[in-house]
């Protein structure tokens, strides 16, 4: 087993490595006649002051400026060369609560150019921590001012604006980083994570229809986190829409940025070492043999009713020994509703037949009423109830087009299509946070065509989302932590495939997003989908199957990816080109080998893949 020291190591490394980069570009550039790249001004605000006193007519003034460089994008602010001239004041001192100033009598005397100097800052975005942003309580009784505060606890002067606008700023600064305001201070918006900004610039780029693209520009990347609910946000709204388009990267000057996606996670414990030579390598693990597995025939309905006791309930002994049947062969289709109420907590395993007759009624009348909620909402209402007006919007827009090449959902007018409305606006009135996000009927309208039920598939539906809620939630910290467990698998089963998306500023692994978040349903046909779902369902033989399906995928993939020398852009398109290839039962096979490959070697494992994979004691891992 590697030893923790390494992993510590292998962090503070990093990091350090990083900044003397960073360091080393801000050297070379600073050096150049001119930079190898033109600086990009994204907007300035002029009038932008630091106050010197107290006393509100004690300003200097300065122009605060967003601007994007060939090393990333940086806020900064400097004094204008006349600033002094109006006010006749500078900073002495230090600290804005320690501040001595005095009359400036000679503007051109080098001590007056030095303390302007140190007043200047220039912020990396990614540096950035949050923002506190105030405007007086009574107007004439002050200005608004912004402070900027930094991860390292730092913070410059407050700026003061006398006639001029943030607003437009900020909207400019959401584009690059994700921002959410303080529940407890409605002054103070915290920067939630840095990668989310370079998603939603990345994912800006995948969009080829324009009008997305166009609004997305047009409107700051966060406006919805400040919206109703804080729920349907730009990544539902926007990210969403693009990421799961299966078109989303045949043109590719469009996700030529992708490639500035900067190194992410730097705090995350992982299996990589830098070299004095800058290059990171990947620590190999000695893992055996992956062993061979075989599919089997899926649960019978014979079998099951073997299983069953003569009122219809299953004891708590046969529970294991059905999943795992489901796992390895998965449920014939005219068995899959019964199973699947039992595997999405519909029906208890151990209720009766005439138990869940009772159960199903007292839902039954549960949906009704929900269903009658949105159904007596009237037009007048409707236009004074904008959250509600828009989620129902996303939902007519989505049920329009989902899965209509089966037939099933086929023809106009379809009483399918209506149920599918039903169900999916039911849950806005059942899950009130969450509402609907783009997506969600992906999952619906496959419980509603196995189902064939509009009140039972809402309730399988309702046990669905029980378990896949995080993924659609706004900070997108449970996606985010799905592919960075992704990529830390990648790292143990193919190390090589590992360090060459990181040489590639692919190891955010973005591009499996679409199969994590409706569980490859945009990759296999309809009835593999319900194969799919069903055997990680089970929970076995981890709750995180999903993931090493992925990584079963990636590894059978790794050889073209990095044959071909694929770049972020190849990786992309090559992905998405997987759709309707793959054979599930060779994707399912391999999937269970990685996991018992892994589980025989748990005593070689970092901790934390034990803990993806829940190998060895629990209790270690414990939160």
């Amino acid at each position: 087993m590697l030893p923790v020291l390494l992993y510590k190591y292998s962090q503070k490394k990093r990091t350090q490595n990083r900044r003397e980069m960073e360091a080393a570009l801000n050297s070379i550039t600073a050096n150049l006649s001119r930079p190898v790249l033109p600086d990009n001004v994204i907007h300035q605000v002029p009038d932008a002051c630091v106050k010197l006193s107290d006393d509100y007519h004690e300003l200097l003034q300065g122009v605060l400026t967003l601007v994007e460089r060939s090393i990333g994008v940086f806020i900064e602010w400097t004094p204008t060369e006349d600033g002094n001239e109006s006010t006749g004041w500078v900073i002495t001192g230090g600290s804005e609560e320690n501040i001595a100033s005095h009359s400036l009598n000679s503007p051109d005397s080098d001590g007056s150019k030095d303390l302007l100097n140190k007043l200047k800052f220039s912020i990396d975005v990614c540096d950035l921590s949050s923002y506190k942003y105030l405007e007086p309580k009574d107007k004439g009784q002050g200005y608004p001012f912004i402070r900027f505060i930094c991860r390292d606890g730092s913070s410059p002067m407050a700026l003061y604006f006398r006639t001029t606008s943030v607003d437009e700023f900020l909207e400019k600064l959401r584009g690059y980083l994700s921002l959410r305001i303080s529940a407890h201070d409605p002054s103070l918006t915290l920067v939630v994570d840095g990668n989310a900004g370079a998603l939603a610039k990345s994912v800006t780029d995948l969009d080829f229809n324009g009008g997305i693209l166009s609004r997305f520009l047009n409107k700051p990347c966060e406006t919805a986190l400040t919206g109703f609910g804080k729920i349907t946000s730009l990544m539902q709204d926007h990210v969403y829409p693009v990421l799961l388009d299966s078109d989303a990267v045949e043109q590719e000057e469009h996700i030529r940025a992708m490639r500035d996606l900067r190194r992410r996670d730097e705090d995350a414990t992982d299996l990589r070492i830098h070299t004095e030579t800058e290059f990171e390598v990947v620590t190999q693990l000695n893992l055996p043999d992956r062993p061979v597995c075989e599919r089997i025939s899926p649960l019978t309905k014979e079998l099951f009713e073997v299983y069953k006791n003569a009122d219809g309930s299953i004891d708590a002994r046969h529970i294991h020994t059905i999943k795992s049947h489901v796992f390895r062969g998965g449920i014939e289709p005219d068995l899959r509703k019964d199973v699947w109420k039992l595997l999405l907590d519909y029906r208890d395993w151990s209720e009766s037949d005439e138990s869940f007759v009772n159960t199903k009624h007292h839902k039954e009348n549960t949906y009704e009423n929900m269903k009658h909620q949105w159904l007596s909402i009237t037009d007048d209402q409707e236009l004074r109830f904008a959250s509600y007006s828009k989620r129902k919007g996303l939902v007519e827009k989505d049920v329009a087009r989902t899965d209509r090449t089966l037939e099933f959902y086929q023809g106009p007018n379809n009483s399918n299509l209506q149920m599918l409305h039903c169900i999916l606006m039911t849950y806005i009135m059942h899950d009130f946070d969450l509402g609907y996000v783009q997506g969600m009927s992906d999952f619906a309208s496959q419980l509603l065509y196995i189902m064939d039920d509009e009140q039972d598939a809402f309730w399988c539906f309702v046990g669905f989302m029980k378990r896949i809620h995080p993924n659609f939630e706004e900070d997108q910290t449970h996606i985010k932590l799905q592919l960075n467990q992704l990529f830390d698998l990648v790292m143990v089963v193919n190390p090589k495939l590992a360090n060459y998306l990181e040489c590639n500023q692919s190891e955010d692994m973005y591009f499996c997003f679409r199969w994590v978040l409706v569980w490859f349903k945009r990759e296999f046909s309809f009835h593999d989908t319900s194969r799919l779902w069903e055997v990680v369902l089970t929970d076995h033989p981890c709750p995180n199957f999903l993931l090493l399906v992925c990584v079963a995928i990636l590894d059978r993939e790794a050889n073209t990816i990095m044959q071909n020398n694929f770049g972020l852009t190849e990786i992309l398109k090559h992905v998405n080109d997987l759709s309707m290839h793959l054979n599930l039962d060779e994707v399912l096979s391999s999937a269970e080998s990685i996991y018992l490959q892994l589980s025989t070697s748990q005593d070689k494992l970092p901790s934390h893949i034990c803990k993806y994979l829940k190998l060895g004691d629990m209790s270690m891992y414990s939160d």
